[in-house]
């Protein structure tokens, strides 16, 4: 956009010189304006008022534009009816501009360019200066003005950018620590628990059932352990709520299956046998909804015997179909023909009469045409049926057709043609999946069934090609609830285990012993592991849940890792053996494997639940608070429509215009996003997860959800504290000497300690961010972006039930630095004890005391002495002072 300077006339107001004169100069394209993009400049309107001046010149003013990069402010822009006192006008810029960078930390000083304007003149100088350097009049506000190129070269954005990139360092110190860095090299970083070969075995015996992959398996879990989802059983516990609580936005364009155990709306639609040719019946689902089990069901099992007795079922895997329009037909057409060949086995295809039968049509039209003229000559005949028998074979087209009909049609079948599998595309690719369903519908006489993901057709069905879908054939089938499909695969293995009879395993101890077993008892530890799933106030579920989404194939291979994990290790065995498997694992240790996994230290790249404190050690300007800050923005527009009507989504844009606010760059924005992405707390329109563009819709996503939530948990706030980078290398190194011991790694005093730790770092980072980003704006959209109460109550809350109450408030009541009146208790050989208040008792240590401390009879027994508190320790019940005189 070029600058259209407008005449001295139209500028009669200061509103005129701000909105005809100054904002358009502002957002200008280069050379006629300085570049701004809007979202950039801050108005009056919606910038705090500072106190400027002394005595009786002492006002509340506001500036007309404040122009930050990453929300820091660089420059003041002062508008002025056309005829003011601009030098008046550049003071008082000057002014503000002091008070603003008074709220920085010393010699940062951000805001140091002023820009005086009445329409008639423009000034602009430095705020640390009393005079402008630039003076210009109207006449000089032209692209080929010498002055223009001035005002250019020192306050356009690539300048003010320039200036900005110059005092980031001063942010941040030149280096940064992280505890799990500290602990040792890299192979002690990535330490990994010793294996749990008790739950390994059980992983390998049963993974068949818990993860089924060829269709054998999928046929048994359809027969003997299909759960259905029932309307009147989801959403029981919060959890389920808040996962759907953004309702699909087409529920009334589909059908919802009641309960996927009797789906007499699909029975019912099959009922109707050939007249569903040349049809596609869309499944509606999320990712790992259980749409192909429930295909296995409805075929092997829900399927009346006289329906499924007039259809020939095909299933083709479209994982490996390759993504071209030039490559997937034919691929297409080798499935079907290997299909329907794999559904008659009884058949040999090779056989030449069954090879007539096949291309039957072709051969009377040839004994019917031009075999006639060679029916004299049975050679001939034969070698040009041959040649017609060979070419139909070697086109993939005609074979496919062929078969078809000799299979289907001939035998008044419905040729039922499944494309299982696609829901695991991206978007483009869901769509061209569909494609090449509509391409099978017209080619082929049968009817088509493809599973897509629900946010694919939520999001496009009235885009090309999903707008030709038929309402009446698309049904929405929902999960059922994770315990139920976790019971009944675990009634499953216990079922195996009890038809193997007597076989004996064997598992390894830590110290290389080796323990025989019988098969039977890993009835007991899967059962003592799903009561320690579901008997810990559902909070571990839900954390299962929440971070599987509605993707029950993702839930149940989580509980497969947690089975395997060596954070269990054989004193749980012996509790588990000896209880029969009634045992429940302890809630810290069941979080422990969550966090963790195998791995000993935690690293958010490995884990399921990820670092929302998340910093880099590279950033110019770190921002502990970006993934946490995207979660939250996203959490507010869960119950709103976004761009295209979309419930939830947000465009990226949007998201980086108001986080650039608060002091996040653009290069840690779309890092941090693209991490939150992969993680699964955020989901894209198209499901991509990288090079995403401002354009791109994103939602949260059922792992951002519970990610928010772990904010309150003390020991993920423990864990966290590992993976992330300090300032301050004694707090870095205080964390890695506390988790390097690996009898107290986990312990509960060391999850408290780490947790203060790690907060206190993070809140006071929340502080001086906070100065920054709310010196010049209301401050309540960053604080609820950033609150930690949650996180402060479950560190205060696990205090209670592990510090004695007397010792609960003493960081509060005694802190260190602070001075109080005790009484001298003890002498010691190591120091004096004096009671601070009953039942609290701190220790003047010897180094800290004369050298004759044991004589001075300032210390006797019931003496006052006045003290300073060094040292404050309410897990360990120890508080350290020294004496003041």
């Amino acid at each position: 956009m070029q600058f259209a300077k407008p005449a001295l006339s139209a500028l009669k107001t200061e509103s005129d010189v701000e909105q005809k004169f100054v904002f358009p100069l502002l957002v200008s394209d280069l050379p006629s304006g300085l570049g701004y993009q809007p979202s950039d400049i801050h108005t009056k309107a919606n910038v705090k008022g500072l106190a400027i001046d002394k005595g009786e010149r002492r006002k509340i003013y506001y500036p007309d534009y404040i122009v930050t990069v990453s929300g820091l402010p660089m420059l003041i822009i002062e508008a002025k009816v056309p005829g003011s006192d601009l030098s008046e006008a550049f003071r008082e810029a000057r002014l503000y501009a002091a008070e603003l960078n008074s709220s920085y930390p010393t010699k940062l000083n951000p805001c140091s360019l002023i820009i005086a304007v009445d329409g008639r003149r423009l000034t602009a100088g430095h705020a640390d200066q009393a005079k402008p350097t630039l003076e210009m009049g109207y006449d000089d506000v032209e692209p080929t003005s010498e002055l223009m190129g001035q005002l250019l070269q020192g306050y356009s954005e690539s300048a003010v950018k320039n200036m900005y990139h110059a005092i980031v360092p001063r942010f941040r110190p030149q280096r940064l620590w992280k505890p799990r860095k500290l602990v040792g090299g890299s192979a002690i970083q990535r330490e990994e628990v010793p294996i749990n070969n008790f739950g390994a075995t059980i992983s390998a015996d049963f993974s068949h059932i818990f993860n089924p992959i060829n269709h054998e398996d999928r046929v048994a879990i359809a027969k003997h352990g299909y759960i259905p989802s029932k309307r009147r059983e989801r959403y029981i516990e919060p959890i389920d709520r808040i996962i759907r609580a953004a309702t699909p936005p087409s529920v009334s364009q589909s059908k919802t299956l009641e309960n996927t155990g009797k789906p007499s709306e699909i029975v019912k639609t099959f009922r109707s046998g050939r007249k569903l040719e040349q049809q596609i019946l869309l499944l509606i689902g999320s990712a790992g909804a259980g749409k192909t089990t429930f295909v296995d069901y409805l075929q092997e099992v829900a399927l009346p015997a006289d329906v499924k007795a007039k259809t020939v079922w095909i299933r083709i895997n479209m994982n490996p179909a390759p993504i071209s329009r030039t490559e997937i037909y034919d691929w297409l057409r080798r499935e079907i023909i290997e299909g329907l060949k794999i559904a008659h086995p009884k058949i040999d295809f090779d056989d030449i009469s069954v090879l007539k039968s096949v291309h039957a049509p072709s051969v009377n039209a040839f004994r019917k045409g031009v075999g006639r003229l060679l029916e004299k000559d049975n050679t001939a005949w034969n070698a040009k049926l041959a040649d017609i028998l060979s070419s139909l074979s070697n086109d993939l087209h005609k074979s496919a057709l062929a078969l078809a009909r000799y299979l289907t049609t001939e035998s008044g079948k419905l040729f039922v043609i499944v494309l299982d599998n696609c829901d695991k595309r991206l978007r483009d690719e869901q769509l061209l999946m569909f494609e090449t369903a509509q391409w099978l519908q017209r080619e082929f006489t049968g009817l088509v069934v493809l599973p897509l993901r629900e946010e694919t057709y939520d999001n496009h069905r009235n885009e090309p090609p999903l707008d030709t879908a038929l309402k009446d054939m698309v049904f929405r089938i929902e999960p059922p609830l994770f315990q139920a499909i976790l019971q009944s695969r675990i009634q499953m293995a216990l079922n195996s285990i009890a038809a193997e009879g007597n076989r004996t395993l064997r598992y390894a101890l830590p110290n290389g012993m080796h323990v025989d077993y019988p098969a039977s008892e890993q009835a007991y530890y899967l059962s003592s592991i799903m009561r320690s799933i579901f008997e810990h106030g559902l909070h571990v579920r839900r954390l299962i849940v929440g971070l599987s989404g509605r993707n029950m194939r993702r839930a149940l291979e989580i509980f497969l890792e947690f089975c395997t994990s060596g954070h269990i290790g054989e004193e749980e065995f012996f509790k588990i053996r000896q209880s029969k498997g009634q045992y429940v694992l302890p809630l810290r240790l069941v979080t422990t494997v969550l966090l963790r996994l195998n791995q000993r230290y935690y690293n958010s790249t490995h884990a399921y639940l990820k670092n929302m404190l998340s910093i880099d050690e590279h950033d110019a300007r770190t921002n502990y608070f970006t993934r946490l800050m995207i979660i939250r923005f996203l959490l507010k527009k869960m119950d709103q429509f976004g761009p295209k009507r979309l419930k939830g989504y947000e465009q990226i844009g949007s998201i980086r215009e108001k986080l650039s606010g608060f002091g996040v760059e653009d290069s840690v924005f779309d890092r941090e996003l693209e991490a939150l992405v992969r993680g699964l707390c955020v989901v894209t329109e198209d499901f991509r997860v990288e090079n995403l563009s401002d354009e791109d819709l994103v939602a949260l996503a059922p792992a951002g959800l519970v990610h928010n939530q772990m904010m309150g948990d003390v020991n993920y706030l423990a864990a966290i504290a590992e993976d992330s980078w300090y300032f301050n290398k004694e707090i870095a190194e205080k964390i890695a000497l506390r988790i390097r011991d690996e009898d107290t790694h986990y312990s509960n005093l060391t999850t408290l300690h780490n947790a203060r730790d790690f907060l206190e770092v993070i809140t006071a980072s929340k502080d001086r961010e906070r100065a920054a980003v709310c010196a010049f704006r209301s401050p309540e959209l960053f604080d609820e972006m950033t609150d930690l109460t949650k996180s402060w109550n479950s560190i205060e809350s696990f205090e209670r039930a592990t510090v004695p109450p007397v010792w609960q408030d003493v960081y509060k009541q005694f802190p260190v630095g602070s001075t109080h009146s005790a009484t001298a208790k003890a002498v010691k050989a190591f120091g004096v004890f004096v009671q601070m208040e009953p039942g609290l008792d701190a220790l003047m240590p010897a180094s800290k005391l004369p050298s004759d401390y044991q004589h001075d009879p300032a210390f006797n027994e019931g003496k006052a002495v006045t003290v300073k508190v060094i040292s404050v320790d309410p897990y360990l019940q120890r508080m350290a002072v020294i004496p003041i005189s």
